[in-house]
């Protein structure tokens, strides 16, 4: 079975559980060789910062680190060949903002949450982090794909893996 079959069913992936409760396996295995193929800069969020970056098709991976409004800010992860967040012993101590045309289902996308982006470098701005903060890139994105952390087989709708469709931003 290839690694992409095998991600497609639901497999161990990096170390990383995943699923995909509300997709095929075939669904999942296309959303795969889409992350897979992007066109994209070899940048990362650190070198993005230059402004002769800006308007550079990115993809990065990462965990959710906080959510404001339309932003997400993302601790910045290695990723292997389908973009996936590959955490090591070895920090990239870097993060950036990626902010969308509005919001993600707060039940898929939240503090901890996985997910790869794939955008454009918009420029940079402060990033506070835990009684710290430096700058970091901002990026806006195309399309956000969210990997499970549920474990092999759970189909609860809150085990879904895939690309997720951005909700109209309300302000309150």
């Amino acid at each position: 079975m290839s690694l992409l079959h095998a991600v497609a069913a639901g497999a161990m992936l990096f170390g990383t559980p995943v699923a995909a409760a509300e997709a095929s396996p075939d669904a999942t295995a296309r959303e795969l060789e889409e992350l897979k193929a992007a066109e994209v800069a070899a940048l990362t969020p650190d070198a993005a910062m230059d402004e002769r970056h800006v308007g550079a098709r990115v993809r990065w991976a990462g965990g959710v680190y906080a959510i404001d409004g339309r932003c997400l800010t993302i601790n910045f992860a290695n990723s292997g060949d389908y973009g996936e967040p590959r955490w090591t012993p070895e920090p990239t101590y870097q993060s950036f903002v990626a902010c969308g045309d509005g919001v993600y289902d707060p039940d898929l996308v939240h503090p901890y949450t996985n997910v790869t982006i794939i955008g454009r470098v918009a420029g940079k701005r402060y990033i506070g982090m835990g009684g710290g903060g430096s700058d970091g890139a901002v990026i806006d994105i195309e399309r956000l794909y969210r990997w499970s952390d549920c474990l092999a087989g759970d189909d609860s709708p809150v085990c879904r893996q895939g690309f997720l469709t951005v909700e109209p931003f309300r302000e309150e």
